[in-house]
């Protein structure tokens, strides 16, 4: 009679273990092969559950990647690590007085010549 209840409660364990395989195994090779692709495709690193954006438009979409554009990625504007300086050191103030007095230079030669 012990031995009956043992039998029983092992069926029951046993069936009990069968409702949860399917929540297990969720990734399934047929699919890999009827899209061509390897399981990352549309599994992050993490595993078989968890889906990326393409594994999550598949299942959406009746199980097609058929039409699946990529979100572009926004790639951040990397900061500068120090100031550069490009150019020359002058300021437009500097090349105007110079080249003022090189102007007032000339005409005071041509001056001092025609008298």
């Amino acid at each position: 009679m012990n031995e009956i209840k043992i039998n029983k409660i092992i069926v029951l364990i046993a069936l009990i273990l069968l409702l949860f395989v399917p929540s297990l195994a969720s990734a399934r090779p047929e699919y890999a092969a009827k899209e061509s692709r390897n399981c990352p495709y549309c599994h992050t690193r993490d595993g078989p559950p968890q889906l990326n954006e393409i594994g999550v438009y598949y299942v959406t979409h009746n199980h097609s990647i058929e039409g699946y554009v990529p979100t572009p990625k926004v790639t951040p504007t990397p900061e500068p690590e120090k100031e550069i300086e490009i150019g020359v050191h002058m300021t437009t103030w500097d090349v105007g007085l110079r080249g003022m007095a090189i102007i007032l230079l000339i005409l005071a030669v041509v001056y001092i010549i025609r008298l």
